[in-house]
């Protein structure tokens, strides 16, 4: 889960963008500028920008048919995630899913390039017309780049599919997934280092092409983790009962208080309303130097609410972690709107280790 900054809501459907994707639309911008002029070239890299959310809202929107919620959808450097809430309940769920995006990657493509022809046809000729044809190519490539047959990639997400209805393993047919997109990875990087060598293209290819192997094969020991943790819940492991704390506490207080902390090593932080803004690992205030820890408050070291695993304690520990962030491994358990306890780090390391 990548941490962004929240920009709005769609059908109940969190939105955020990560930083990366402004350089996304800086460098889209730079490249057409030139040809287009600077304010069509923005217009035209918000309106790409745009394409990827409504992948990820065919993704989000199919998903939610088949009873499954979305926490948000985050729009980055190499394109978007929709963060769904749960596992998918069935092979059908799962590959109509995963289909779903670069279904609307297609068709966005095809009205695009179709409408360029259709106003070229008419004799129109405007800078615009070239720019909606780019996006149609750009959205169709999308689409066949995502349909490649391995993870994490849409159309590995469909390989899953296809093969755990074929002999009824989720988690086999997740590793065979897997060790698909480690293959298309390898490959991807490969053609995309001759053509750099050749002196087509930038580094992009070579980069997306890695960087799908290496998620293919941290999905790969995801998987294998997660047949070993079926069947033990969040409930499980979970500290109940976590002390609070105002966002102007001093970090020195909080520490001469740590005994209300428990064994849990974490702190909810509430904002001048009550409510829980974020969460202080015992950890991150250790690592302020004593002489600063009667200056720095708790708000200037809180992890904020959104970047968060949030989960009930009824979860598979296998959808905990899921939903972990490798920036910020800290699980919260709720009940509602209510905080109820946390998935020490601790506990959970041990339990991966004893499986």
């Amino acid at each position: 889960m990548l941490s962004g900054t929240r920009l709005f809501s769609v059908r109940k459907i969190p939105v955020h963008a990560h930083w990366s994707a402004f350089i996304i639309v800086a460098l889209i911008s730079v490249n057409i500028g030139s040809a287009a002029g600077l304010l069509v070239a923005v217009i035209a890299a918000l309106a790409f920008l745009l394409s990827i959310l409504l992948h990820e809202l065919a993704h989000a929107l199919v998903a939610r048919r088949f009873g499954v919620g979305t926490d948000r959808i985050t729009l980055w450097g190499l394109g978007g995630i929709a963060s769904l809430d749960r596992d998918s309940p069935s092979p059908r769920a799962e590959g109509w899913t995963a289909f779903a995006g670069p279904a609307c990657s297609a068709a966005l493509g095809a009205f695009g390039m179709g409408a360029a022809g259709l106003f070229r046809l008419a004799d129109l000729d405007h800078v615009s017309i070239d720019v909606l044809f780019w996006l149609g190519i750009m959205n169709a490539g999308l689409a066949v780049f995502n349909l490649l047959p391995g993870a994490p990639l849409d159309g590995g997400r469909i390989v899953s599919a296809w093969r755990w209805s074929r002999h009824g393993d989720r988690f086999r047919a997740r590793e065979e997934a897997a060790h698909a997109g480690v293959a298309v990875g390898m490959v991807v990087t490969a053609a995309g280092t001759f053509l750099v060598l050749r002196g087509v293209g930038g580094l992009m290819l070579p980069m997306t092409g890695l960087f799908i192997a290496i998620n293919a094969a941290t999905e790969r020991q995801g998987a294998r983790a997660a047949r070993r943790l079926e069947g033990i819940s969040v409930r499980d492991l979970t500290w109940f009962g976590i002390a609070q704390a105002d966002a102007s506490t001093s970090v020195s207080q909080m520490l001469w208080e740590r005994s209300r902390l428990g064994g849990a090593g974490l702190v909810a932080v509430t904002d001048p309303s009550g409510e829980i803004s974020g969460v202080v690992t015992e950890d991150r205030m250790l690592k302020v130097p004593e002489e600063r820890r009667d200056s720095v408050r708790l708000a200037q070291l809180m992890i904020p609410q959104a970047n968060l695993a949030r989960l009930s304690p009824d979860d598979s520990l296998v959808h905990a972690l899921a939903r972990i962030s490798p920036f910020s491994p800290v699980v919260t358990v709720w009940n509602g709107t209510h905080l109820i306890g946390t998935v020490p780090t601790e506990r959970l390391r041990r339990q991966l280790e004893l499986h």
